[in-house]
């Protein structure tokens, strides 16, 4: 059964041979929507079809674009036999239905996966994707970042690659909203249970942590000792990572001006030129501390502070966006050697 012949040509479309063929698993979820509203705009994609368990879905009932009427919804159960007409096929599942996908398509196809299913696992040999620190290409399996991960990672391994700060001693105090959680009904995520308040949960012991000290010791070569709190808000998306950090001992002299040039060299050096990556002293750039400069877009936005030997660290993201679906969309074109902003750059948050 090949999707671009029979199926394609049952439901009236034709396969546009300029550009990849692409399918999302799981596509009815937050970020699957998200991923679906980015490709069908992307100029190297063609979104054929989405696979979902309740066959009466549309994506066309999610995004209000006549493109999203074109996209097949085709049944879960279908995915494996159709694998092969797709050349890559993007995972935005649960971790334990792409636990049990994943080494049934492997063999056929190229997957992004963004569930947190393989990103610590040795089991396959994935691609830890975080954009722009691991580019890798011609990989048959990418594991999307965890959103805390990208927004954590993205603002301290510059730091601990050029040893400005001590890597023993790393504070996080990390805020997401609710859209984290996934679309599932869920009793904790009711209005009247988010509402006016700010919960924290998952205290040292959120599935992250790992996930963080992991690959901040892989960039930076650093041995790093990190405590990290999640917090709920009750808003809809967006994650506001601060992070408390003190000097490395080598700058313990050196006065906050210079030290904080220094950071900003560092940050200079690494994402000075990321398209996607804006970054700038609180001082001089307030606005970088705001979730809704960067909520809906693809950006990382990280401010900093100096304090005598303290150092404050913010990093905002989209937790669907970078923290997901853009990111996976990063990850895509650089497995086909494109720029990784292909089909995002105009993407802004709004104010």
């Amino acid at each position: 059964m090949l999707l671009n012949n029979a199926m394609i040509m049952g439901q009236g479309l034709t396969p546009n041979l300029l550009k990849q063929s692409v399918a999302i698993v799981g596509a009815n979820g937050y970020s699957g929507v998200e991923l679906a509203r980015i490709l069908l705009n992307h100029p190297n994609a063609d979104l054929k079809a989405c696979f979902v368990r309740d066959t009466k879905w549309r994506l066309s009932h999610e995004i209000f674009d006549k493109k999203a009427e074109s996209v097949s919804t085709l049944n879960f159960h279908d995915l494996i036999p159709l694998a092969r007409d797709f050349k890559f096929i993007f995972l935005a599942t649960p971790i334990e239905v792409s636990l049990e996908l994943v080494p049934r398509l492997v063999a056929q196809t190229k997957i992004i996966d963004l569930s947190g299913a393989f990103r610590l696992s040795e089991a396959h040999e994935a691609h830890y994707g975080l954009i722009p620190w691991n580019t890798g290409q011609n990989s048959s399996l990418v594991s999307n970042p965890g959103c805390y991960a990208t927004s954590c990672l993205m603002a301290l391994i510059p730091l601990l690659k050029n040893k400005l700060v001590d890597p023993s001693n790393i504070v996080i105090d990390a805020k997401s909203g609710t859209t984290g959680a996934g679309r599932s009904a869920k009793e904790n995520l009711l209005f009247s249970e988010v509402s006016e308040s700010c919960l924290p949960y998952k205290i040292g012991i959120h599935q992250h942590l790992p996930e963080i000290k992991k690959y901040a010791d892989f960039f930076s070569g650093a041995n790093t000792d990190i405590q990290l709190t999640t917090h709920l808000l009750p808003i809809r998306r967006g994650i506001i990572s601060s992070i408390y950090l003190k000097r490395h001992s080598q700058f313990s002299l050196e006065s906050e001006a210079k030290y904080l040039s220094s950071m900003t060299q560092a940050y200079e050096e690494f994402y000075g030129k990321e398209p996607l990556v804006r970054f700038g002293s609180v001082d001089d750039n307030s606005k970088l501390l705001s979730l809704r400069a960067v909520v809906g877009s693809p950006r990382t936005h990280i401010s900093y502070v100096v304090r005598d030997q303290k150092i404050f660290v913010f990093s905002c993201i989209d937790n669907l966006l970078k923290g997901a679906a853009s990111q996976a969309v990063e990850n895509w074109n650089a497995q086909n050697q494109w720029s990784t902003d292909l089909g995002l750059e105009q993407i802004e948050g709004t104010l």
